[in-house]
């Protein structure tokens, strides 16, 4: 359950931020394209997935969840000030945002064997499929949530599909969504963190009595 709010809360993140880059780097910043801010948050979080997974193996998952997450935050709030004209600082941002979307990608999905590990030692059965199968499902949620929460935003603020400037109340709520509502999640994502109960320690502990039992067969 900590795994699967963790997961939801970060994915929702990502996929709200996502979903509202177009309209951010469009009538926010003024852009003619959003594809580079985009790129630059997906593409190059493709590449920090080496780096997290580094850091995990040498600090601990939940440690890299604190580090990625917490700078994912600050620049996520730091989005919701930037001023139309900063391009630079834009991409900037999209590329700190990068690392912590990649470790939303690594730490949940490196948690979930853990879990597969307790529950195996708990009730005696491997169950991969079934936990994975699950989390590929809150993927679908995440994306659909996140779709659904910026349409229903930018619909109630008085957004307006085919004018190229929009009311101040529709831009307030762009900048909403690219900042302090990801910003919520995420730190719900990390509370959640905090008390995720497998630890190292404790993770080697249960592989330790799996072999043990294993043996014991």
């Amino acid at each position: 359950l900590f795994v699967v709010g963790i997961y939801l809360f970060a994915w929702l993140a990502l996929q709200v931020t996502a979903s509202i880059i177009p309209f951010y780097a469009t009538f926010w910043m003024g852009l003619d394209s959003y594809f580079l801010a985009a790129l630059l948050v997906q593409g190059t979080a493709i590449f920090m997935m080496f780096f997290v997974n580094q850091i995990s193996r040498r600090l601990g998952k939940q440690e890299t969840f604190y580090i990625g997450i917490g700078i994912w935050i600050l620049a996520q709030l730091a989005l919701f000030f930037v001023q139309p004209g900063q391009t630079a600082i834009l991409y900037l941002l999209c590329v700190v945002v990068s690392f912590g979307v990649a470790t939303a990608y690594v730490v949940p999905w490196a948690m979930l064997p853990d879990v597969i590990e307790l529950d195996e030692l708990q009730t005696g059965h491997r169950r991969e499929g079934v936990f994975y199968a699950f989390m590929t499902l809150l993927q679908k949620i995440g994306l659909a949530g996140g779709l659904f929460l910026v349409g229903v935003a930018l619909e109630y603020s008085g957004f307006v599909s085919e004018a190229p400037q929009q009311p101040d109340s529709a831009l307030l709520a762009i900048r909403t969504f690219i900042g302090p509502v990801p910003m919520v999640l995420l730190i719900c994502a990390v509370i959640l963190a905090k008390f995720y109960p497998i630890t190292r320690q404790i993770h080697e502990e249960i592989l330790l009595r799996l072999t043990e039992q294993g043996n014991q067969e």
